[in-house]
C-alpha cells in the first residue's frame, strides 16, 4: 500500500500526537505511525508534571505556553487530561539561594509571563502547611502549575487527530527513512503487524519517537546523540488530603499526588541508569530505590515519616548529552523534522511543541526563532536546572 501523505509522523506519545493533530486541524493529510500501541512508552510512564519553572527563557516560554494549553485542554481538545492545578514549588540549593542565581531565575521567569513568586519558609507554609523548606528558607512558587494524568491526556489527543482527520496506525512500525537518490527524505517504509510493508510517500516526516528515532535517522545517515535511560517512580502513601507538586534539588526528587491517596516520588538523577537499547527490559524497582525514596520525601513532607509505600513503576527517557531536546528542521535532509530527546521533559511542552511544528511544516509562519536553541547543529551546552518531569 503506497500512501500519498502531506506528513507522516512517527512516534505516537504526546509529541506526535500534538502534532498529528494540529497538522490534520491546519488541513496536511497525516499519517501517524506507532510500533505499540498509542500513548508512547514515555508518556504513559512519565511523572506528567506541569510547571514552567526552568533556567532558560525557550523551555520556560514553551513550557508557559503548554500550561495554557493544559488549563483548556477540554475545550480545544474535546476530552480530559487530568489536569490538576495543585501549584507548583521549586524548592532551591543553598548555592542557587546564595549566588543570585534563584532571584535572577525568578526574575527571568516574570518576564516571560510566568507567574512565579520567591517566599519564604513562612510564606509557603502559608500555602501549604505540609510542605516544610525551613533547612533552606526560600522556594519559588507557581499557583498555576500542577499535573496531568497521561493515559487521558493521550487518548484526548488520539481522538481529537482521528476526528480532525488523521490517520492513526498504532502497532505499524517505521522502518526506515526514504530518500530521494539524494539528500531529500520524502518517504517511510513502514510494516504492519501482519507482516506486510508498504512505503509512505510524503511531503515531511516528524521523528517523535523517542530514542527509536536515533536509528530512524541513521537509515538517513543522520546520527543523533540519543541514549536511553531508566527513571524509577514510587508511590507513598499520602497522610494529607493534598499537596502541592515539588522539584526538590536539596534532596534530589520531584514529587506529585497521585489519586486519592499516595504521592508519587521520583529521583532527579538522569544518566545513572542506562539502557543498551531502547528495546531492553526496563529494571525492576528494588526496595533500596523505594526506601530512599521514602525518606527523601519525609525529609520535605514531614506527614510522610513512616508512611508505607503503595507501589512502584519504571520508565525510559531518551536522554541527550546536554538535556535539551532536538526539534525542528535537519538541514542536511530537506523533508526531515526532529521533536525528540526531551530527556524527560516532553510531557508538560508536548501540545506547544506539537502546536508550533505543525504551523512551520505547514508553512502557517517561519520557523519559531525557539527552533534555533533546539537545533541538531548546536553546540553542547550546559543543561542548567532542569529535572527529568
Amino acid at each position: 500500500m503506497d500512501l500519498d501523505q502531506d506528513l507522516v509522523v512517527v512516534g505516537g506519545g504526546i509529541t506526535g500526537l500534538s502534532v498529528a493533530v494540529h497538522a490534520a486541524r491546519l488541513g496536511l493529510r497525516t499519517t501517524l505511525l506507532e510500533a505499540g500501541p498509542l500513548g508512547g512508552v514515555s508518556t504513559q510512564r512519565s511523572g506528567a508534571l506541569v510547571r514552567t519553572h526552568y533556567a532558560d527563557r525557550t523551555s520556560a516560554a514553551l513550557a508557559l505556553r503548554g500550561l495554557e494549553l493544559f488549563e483548556g485542554f477540554a475545550e480545544r481538545y474535546g476530552g480530559p487530561s487530568g489536569f490538576v492545578a495543585t501549584g507548583f514549588a521549586y524548592v532551591p540549593t543553598p548555592q542557587e539561594r546564595d549566588d543570585g542565581s534563584l532571584a535572577a531565575r525568578v526574575a527571568m521567569l516574570a518576564e516571560v509571563g510566568v507567574e512565579t513568586t520567591l517566599l519564604d519558609a513562612d510564606g509557603l507554609r502559608r500555602i501549604d502547611p505540609s510542605v516544610d523548606v525551613s533547612d533552606v528558607g526560600v522556594a519559588v512558587h507557581e499557583p498555576r502549575s500542577g499535573y496531568a494524568d497521561p493515559a487521558l491526556t493521550t487518548a484526548t489527543l488520539a481522538r481529537a487527530a482521528a476526528d480532525a482527520g488523521a490517520r492513526l496506525l498504532p502497532r505499524h512500525r517505521a522502518d526506515a527513512l526514504v530518500r530521494d537518490g539524494g539528500d531529500h527524505v520524502v518517504g517511510v517504509r513502514a510494516s504492519a503487524p501482519d507482516g506486510g510493508a508498504w512505503t509512505i510517500a510524503c511531503g515531511a516526516v516528524v521523528l517523535c519517537a523517542g530514542t527509536w528515532s536515533a536509528s530512524l535517522a541513521a537509515t538517513a545517515e543522520i546520527a543523533l546523540p540519543l541514549r536511553p535511560t531508566a527513571v524509577k517512580l514510587a508511590f507513598v502513601e499520602r497522610r494529607v488530603p493534598h499537596h502541592l507538586t515539588v522539584i526538590d534539588a536539596p534532596n534530589g526528587t520531584y514529587l506529585r499526588p497521585e489519586g486519592a491517596g499516595a504521592t508519587l516520588v521520583g529521583r532527579r538523577t538522569w544518566t545513572d541508569e542506562p539502557l543498551e537499547s531502547p528495546d531492553a527490559p526496563l529494571p525492576q524497582v528494588d526496595g533500596a530505590f523505594l526506601a530512599d525514596a521514602a525518606a527523601r520525601l519525609a525529609r520535605r513532607i514531614p506527614s510522610a515519616t513512616g508512611a508505607p509505600v503503595a507501589g512502584a513503576r519504571a520508565g525510559m527517557l531518551d536522554m541527550t548529552p546536554d538535556g535539551l531536546p532536538y526539534v525542528g528542521p535537519v538541514a542536511a535532509r530537506p523533508g526531515l523534522w526532529l521533536c525528540c530527546g526531551w530527556s524527560g521533559t516532553g510531557f508538560k511542552t508536548g501540545p506547544a511543541v506539537g502546536e508550533a511544528l505543525a504551523e512551520a511544516i505547514a508553512g502557517r509562519v517561519g520557523d519559531p526563532a525557539w527552533l534555533g536553541s533546539f537545533g541538531l547543529e548546536r553546540a553542547p551546552l550546559t543543561a542548567g536546572v532542569r529535572s527529568p518531569h
